[in-house]
């Protein structure tokens, strides 16, 4: 059923070799080195490089459609470590999708969900649990990157299929890794901010949740990707805000009755942006600048304050990463051979192709390049 996302979003195993090209001066000026190398190159060599990286090229996970698998006897369990926003309740309809639609074609026989409400502790708990009831694959989101290592080493140990997903793990002992790079979405951010200031502008900055691998990763990619662009930007104030509406609308008013001049906002998304704009309008503050993250909310207010000359750019995390690694486990317990990681990435949402992303139809809390199908989308999400 995912097999399209996955074809289309998923490069494998050479994640490393992605996330070191991006966020970089010196990986660039190498890339600027290799291309002019090739450009001289002669022909016959550059058909045999071409020849030599083709087998690379076709190795992405378009064979893997757990759809075509035989019918079997696995059961799948899921740990979520959160499900307090829009975004995760959406990766969790995502998966539960998938999972009913693997089950009604005999692929696998039952499912189990878990939400550990944010408790390290019962999470650790949950997968216990998971995997005393018989799972043959657990799919994981981590609530910290080391506190889960010793239950999911101990799940690989006694034969588990453990595929890590959104928040990752430290440990490597885990089947497979389906990531998406936080670090370069920041980088993305934080690059187009800084290309829209002044020299000496004054940023905020507005960040996720202490702890989370997220956080700490889009952070520093923002930070990199202005200081890229904008050397000169000033970082006046950070706040916490948990991607979260109401946490980001209160701070950036304070921030606002702080400090007479903010030139951007330096946003790593979740409803934070969309919350800034209001703050902005609610004060009576121009609008400047800000990032953002792919929700139906926030681009409808921007398309709302385009008038006032608001623009940004949005990078969208996927909610379907969970489909994803619920396929890649499946497709692991029937003897396909699956990679380490997988790198999942989409285009980021900007005034050019803002007006395709936006779904009229449904609310606010939609995120954007969903694999659900419509009739699911608005069942969630309907207006």
């Amino acid at each position: 059923m995912k097999k399209k996302i996955l074809a289309a979003l998923l490069s494998v195993a050479m994640v490393a070799t992605l996330f070191a090209g991006c966020g970089s001066s010196e990986s660039a000026s190498s890339d600027a080195a290799e291309e002019k190398e090739e450009e001289a190159a002669p022909e016959e060599e550059k058909a045999d490089e071409e020849e030599a990286e083709a087998p690379a090229a076709a190795a992405t996970l378009d064979d893997i459609d757990a759809m075509a698998l035989p019918k079997g006897e696995w059961k799948i369990g899921f740990s979520n470590f959160f499900a307090g926003n829009s975004w995760k309740q959406q990766m969790e309809a995502e998966f539960e999708e998938e999972a009913e639609a693997l089950k009604a074609a005999g692929i696998i026989s039952d499912y189990v969900m878990l939400n550990a409400d944010g408790d390290q502790a019962k999470q650790i708990s949950d997968i216990n649990d998971l995997i005393t009831m018989g799972c043959d694959a657990i799919v994981v989101t981590a609530i910290t990157e080391d506190g889960l290592n010793d239950v999911l080493e101990e799940a690989e140990d006694e034969g588990v299929v453990v595929i890590n997903f959104d928040n990752g793990v430290s440990t490597d002992k885990v089947t497979s890794k389906i990531k998406v790079s936080d670090y370069d979405f920041g980088f993305m951010a934080g690059e187009w901010l800084g290309k829209q200031l002044e020299a000496g502008a004054k940023v905020i900055q507005l960040d996720g949740t202490a702890g989370t691998s997220t956080d700490s990763n889009r952070s520093q990619g923002m930070l990199d990707g202005l200081a890229s662009t904008c050397p000169d930007a000033e970082v006046i104030a950070n706040a916490k805000c948990d991607w979260d509406y109401a946490t980001a609308k209160a701070a950036v008013e304070d921030l606002l009755s702080t400090y007479s001049e903010i030139d951007g906002v330096l946003s790593q998304g979740g409803a934070m942006t969309q919350a800034a704009i209001d703050a902005f309008n609610s004060a009576g503050r121009d609008l400047v600048p800000m990032t953002g993250e792919g929700s139906n909310g926030f681009l409808r207010s921007w398309i709302e304050n385009q008038d006032k000359g608001f623009d940004s750019l949005a990078f969208i995390c996927p909610c379907a990463q969970s489909a994803a690694a619920l396929d890649v486990a499946v497709s692991a317990l029937n003897g396909v051979q699956v990679e380490k990681e997988y790198l999942m990435s989409v285009d980021p949402v900007t005034a050019d192709n803002l007006t395709e992303y936006y779904r009229e139809d449904l609310n606010d809390n939609y995120w954007v390049a969903s694999e659900l199908s419509d009739e699911k989308l608005k069942e969630l999400f309907g207006e």
